[in-house]
C-alpha cells in the first residue's frame, strides 16, 4: 500500500493507503467519539458517534476511508448537536442503577455522556421488560444494552466463533413525529435500539466461553458472572503483566484489593485487557484463581537443601521464568548436576537443525504479523495456541487473507470460519510431506539443493488448495506446531522447514508446547539424559518443589513472581507478581547452597540485551504497536544443512489419540483454576466408533496405559480423543495409536 498525505483538523498527517479516518485518527492521538468500533474489527456503524467531515462531506470515520490530501474536520458545533442527540438517545429507558451497575466508573456510556454534556431528556418511548440470561461465564441484561453490536463483532472477527447475533426486540415503534424533528443519526441510531437486542445465534454451540464478549461491553450489559457484584471498578488496583498459560503470554492486567472485611490479604477480582489490541482467551481471563499462600518452614527448606546437595538431577517444566532458568544454570555449575526437560531440550534440537538450514538464529515470524497467506501444520491452534488461533482469525476475517490449516484433527470452531479457511485433514505422520510439497512449489530452485523425496507423489489436492489460495497473495506465513517438533521425522522436518524459510517467500512460525519453552531452550544449559537422585522443580522427582503445593517445599507460580518469559515472536516480556508470596524461592535455596543473589529479578539485567527488568515497558502505543519487552536478535548463521530425505511413514492403525489438553486447560495451573479434571476427551464420532458412552470410563491399552472418564469434546472433528497432559511431562509424537475397552 503507497503511503498517503492528508490533514485532520489543520494537521498534516502521514498514513497507508486503505486505512480508515478512525485508525489513523487513533493513531496520532486525534480523539473522535466512536462506541461500537473496536480496533482489528469490522466497522459496524451501530453508534453514529464517529462523524466527521471529509472534504467537507459528513462521513463516518470507522468506515470512511482515507484519500491522498483530503481535509478532515472531527469536530464543529453541529457535530456536537447530532452528537449529544444520539446521547440521549442511548439514555431512553436505560436503567438508573449506576450505583450498583458492575461497570460504572468504568462506562462509556457515563463517558460519552458526560463528554457531549447531555443534561436533559427530549425523547421518550414505553419500555419493554427483558430478562437478563446466562450464556456461559456471561450474564446478559437487555435492559443495560444498547446494541452497539462489539459483542458481536469480537467473537466473529477475532474469537471466530459466531456465537452471538442481533434479533428483534419486540417493542412498539417510535413515535412518527420524531422522524421529523430530531437529528438523522439520532433517529437512526434510536431506531435501531429499539427494534433489536442480542441473542445466541445459530452457531452458540461454537461460544468458547472465553469472556471477550464482555472484556468489550461499553456499558454493564455483560458482565462475567465471576466478578458481578464483587466490586466496584475505582476499588481495583491494576498490576499490568504477561499471561503465563500459553506460548503467546498475551498483555494483561490483574485487578486487585484487599480479600474481604475480615481477610486483609490482596485476591485478585478479574483480569482485564487492553482489548482494542489484546485478545484474550478463557485460560487468560478467567484461570487465575491458583495462588500459593504457602510460609516459610524452616525444616523443609533445610531438607530441600539437603536433597540438592545429594542430587544427581535437577528435573524442570517450562512453567518457569527466564531467571529461574539462569539460577538453575548456577546450580547445576555449583552442584555438578544434570539439568533436564524433555520439552525444551526437543525445541532447542529442533531449533538448532532449523537455523543450520535457515541461515539465521531464530525463525522470523509472528503472529503480530501474519501474511495474507497463511498455512498451519502440526499445530492445533485452539488447544495449543489460542492467541495464535485468534490472530489467524483476525487475517482472515477482517484483512480478508486466507489461510489453510493441515491438521489430522477436526476443529469445529474453525472449519466453517470462512471460504478462504480451508481446513485439510493430513493423516497422522503425513506432515513431513505436505512440507516437502511446499518447499518445492515454493523454493528458489537456486537456494536448495538435494532433497530426496522419491516416494511423495507430487500434486494432489494440497497443491490445489495452495495454489488457488495462494493465487495474488504477498506475504506468506508458515506455522509450524509442536507436532513436528516431536515428530519421528523431526531432523528433516527442522530442516525443511529451516530451507522453507531461507528458501521460500514464507516466514516461519516454529509454536513451542508451553509458556517458556523457548526460554528455557535458549538460556538453559541442558542435558540429554539424567539418572541418579532426582529434584523436581514443578516437574517428578524424588525431592519435589511444587508451586501447586504437595510437593516436599512450596514453591511461587508464576504469577506471584517478578521475571520475564519468551513468548512465541521471540519477545522477552515481563510477568509481575499479582498478589504477595511469603514463601521461600529458589533464589533462597541457591543462596543457601552458597550463591549470592539478592533478588531473582536482578538477574534479568544477565538476559541478552542486558535490560534490568525495572527498565522492561510492557503496553501499546496508540497505533496498537506493542511496546512490550525486547526482541531477542536474529542473527546470521553459517549454513550446514542443505539436504533431507523424506518418505512415507505406515499410517497409525486402531484407535488414534492426540496428547492434548481441553481447551483452556494448557498446564496444571489453569487446571486447577478452572476445575478442569483429567478425562478422555473425545468426538461424538470417536465415542460411537469405540462404542463408549458419556461419563463412563475408558481403559487406554497400547504404548500409554491409563483408565478415564470420558468427556464429549464439541469442538473435535473426526474420530479422535484428547489424552490431557497437563504436568507436560509427555514426550514423543503426540498422536498415538490405542486399545480402547470400557471400564
Amino acid at each position: 500500500m503507497a503511503e498517503i498525505t492528508l490533514t485532520i483538523n489543520n494537521r498534516q498527517i502521514k498514513a497507508m493507503e486503505g486505512e480508515t479516518i478512525l485508525s489513523i485518527s487513533r493513531a496520532n492521538n486525534i480523539f473522535i467519539p466512536a462506541i461500537c468500533c473496536l480496533t482489528r474489527c469490522s466497522p459496524t456503524l451501530a453508534c453514529r458517534l464517529c462523524m466527521v467531515e471529509a472534504d467537507g462531506k459528513r462521513v463516518y470515520s470507522c468506515n470512511a476511508k482515507a484519500k491522498e490530501g483530503m481535509a478532515i474536520v472531527t469536530d464543529s458545533e453541529e457535530m456536537r448537536k447530532d452528537r449529544a442527540a444520539i446521547m440521549e438517545v442511548y439514555a431512553v429507558n436505560h436503567p438508573f442503577q449506576c450505583g450498583v451497575c458492575d461497570k460504572s466508573g468504568e462506562c462509556e456510556l457515563q463517558d460519552n455522556t458526560l463528554f457531549q454534556e447531555v443534561n436533559s431528556q427530549n425523547y421518550a418511548i414505553r419500555d419493554t421488560a427483558k430478562k437478563a440470561v446466562i450464556w456461559g461465564r456471561t450474564r446478559y441484561d437487555p435492559a443495560l444494552c444498547i446494541v452497539c453490536e462489539r459483542c458481536v463483532t469480537v467473537c466473529k472477527d477475532r474469537v471466530g466463533a459466531v456465537a452471538l447475533a442481533t434479533s428483534p426486540r419486540g417493542s412498539e415503534a417510535i413515535a412518527e413525529g420524531y422522524k421529523e424533528s430530531m437529528p438523522k443519526d439520532a433517529y437512526a441510531v434510536w431506531n435501531k435500539l429499539n427494534k433489536s437486542l442480542i441473542s445466541q445465534s445459530p452457531k452458540y454451540d461454537n461460544c468458547v466461553n472465553c469472556g471477550e464478549c464482555a472484556a468489550v461491553c461499553p456499558t454493564g450489559a455483560m458482565i462475567t458472572a465471576d466478578f458481578q457484584y464483587r466490586s466496584n471498578a475505582w476499588e481495583l488496583r491494576r498490576i499490568v503483566s504477561s499471561c503465563v498459560h500459553c506460548p503467546s503470554a498475551c498483555h494483561l492486567f490483574y485487578d486487585v484489593k484487599q480479600g474481604g472485611i475480615d481477610d486483609p490479604h490482596d485476591a485478585i477480582y478479574r483480569v482485564t485487557s487492553d482489548f482494542h489490541f489484546e485478545t484474550l482467551c478463557g485460560a487468560g481471563r478467567f484461570a487465575f484463581n491458583y495462588s500459593n499462600g504457602a510460609k516459610k518452614d524452616s525444616g523443609a527448606f533445610e531438607k530441600a537443601v539437603k536433597a540438592l546437595k545429594k542430587a544427581e538431577t535437577i528435573r524442570f517444566s517450562s512453567l518457569i521464568t527466564n531467571e529461574e532458568i539462569l539460577i538453575l544454570n548456577r546450580l547445576k555449575a555449583l552442584l555438578g548436576v544434570k539439568l533436564i526437560n524433555k520439552d525444551a531440550f526437543s525445541y532447542k534440537c529442533f531449533l538448532r537443525l532449523f537455523s543450520l538450514a535457515a541461515g539465521r538464529s531464530l525463525y522470523s515470524g509472528s503472529k503480530r504479523d501474519l501474511g495474507d497467506f497463511i498455512v498451519s501444520i502440526g499445530c492445533r491452534l485452539g488447544n495449543d495456541n489460542p492467541a495464535l488461533r485468534s490472530a489467524v482469525v483476525n487475517a482472515v476475517m477482517v484483512r480478508k487473507a486466507a489461510a489453510i490449516d493441515f491438521h489430522p484433527v477436526g476443529d469445529k470452531l474453525l472449519d466453517s470460519l470462512h471460504k478462504n479457511f480451508l481446513p485439510m485433514r493430513a493423516a497422522p505422520l503425513g506432515e513431513a510431506e505436505i512440507l516437502f510439497k511446499i518447499l518445492n512449489r515454493f523454493a528458489d530452485r537456486k537456494k536448495i539443493h538435494d532433497f530426496g523425496g522419491e516416494e511423495i507423489v507430487f500434486g494432489g489436492e494440497e497443491l490445489e488448495a495452495i495454489d488457488k489460495l495462494a493465487e495474488g497473495r504477498e506475504r506468506f506465513t508458515l506455522i509450524a506446531g509442536s507436532d513436528l517438533i516431536f515428530h519421528p521425522q523431526w531432523e528433516n522436518i527442522a530442516t525443511l522447514l529451516g530451507t522453507i524459510e531461507r528458501a521460500t517467500p514464507f516466514s516461519v512460525i516454529i509454536s513451542p508446547r508451553f509458556v517458556n519453552s523457548l526460554g528455557a531452550a535458549l538460556f538453559a544449559d541442558l542435558d540429554e539424559k539424567g539418572g541418579g537422585f532426582t529434584v523436581g522443580y514443578n516437574a517428578e522427582g524424588d525431592f519435589t518443589l511444587s508451586a501447586l503445593g504437595g510437593g516436599n517445599l512450596d514453591m511461587p507460580p508464576l504469577n506471584q513472581q517478578e521475571g520475564t518469559v519468551v513468548n512465541i515472536d521471540r519477545r522477552v516480556l515481563p510477568i509481575a507478581p499479582a498478589l504477595p508470596y511469603d514463601g521461600y524461592t529458589l533464589t533462597d535455596l541457591a543462596n543457601g547452597l552458597g550463591c549470592e543473589i539478592e533478588k531473582t529479578a536482578d538477574l534479568t539485567a544477565e538476559l541478552p540485551k542486558g535490560v534490568s527488568y525495572d527498565d522492561l515497558k510492557n503496553s501499546f502505543d496508540a497505533d496498537g504497536r506493542e511496546v512490550r519487552g525486547y526482541a531477542l536478535a536474529i542473527e546470521n548463521v553459517a549454513i550446514k544443512n542443505t539436504s533431507a530425505a523424506v518418505s512415507s511413514l505406515p499410517p497409525l492403525t486402531g484407535s488414534v489419540i492426540y496428547r492434548a489438553n481441553p481447551i483452556d486447560a494448557f498446564n496444571p495451573f489453569g487446571a486447577k483454576a478452572l476445575d478442569i479434571r483429567s478425562a478422555l476427551h473425545a468426538s461424538a464420532e470417536f465415542i460411537r466408533a469405540n462404542a463408549l458412552e458419556e461419563g463412563e470410563t475408558a481403559v487406554i491399552g497400547g504404548d500409554i496405559k491409563t483408565a478415564l472418564p470420558v468427556v464429549l469434546d464439541r469442538f473435535i472433528g473426526g474420530s479422535f480423543a484428547f489424552l490431557p497432559d497437563f504436568d507436560g511431562s509427555a514426550d514423543g509424537y503426540r498422536f498415538i495409536s490405542a486399545k480402547i475397552t470400557k471400564g
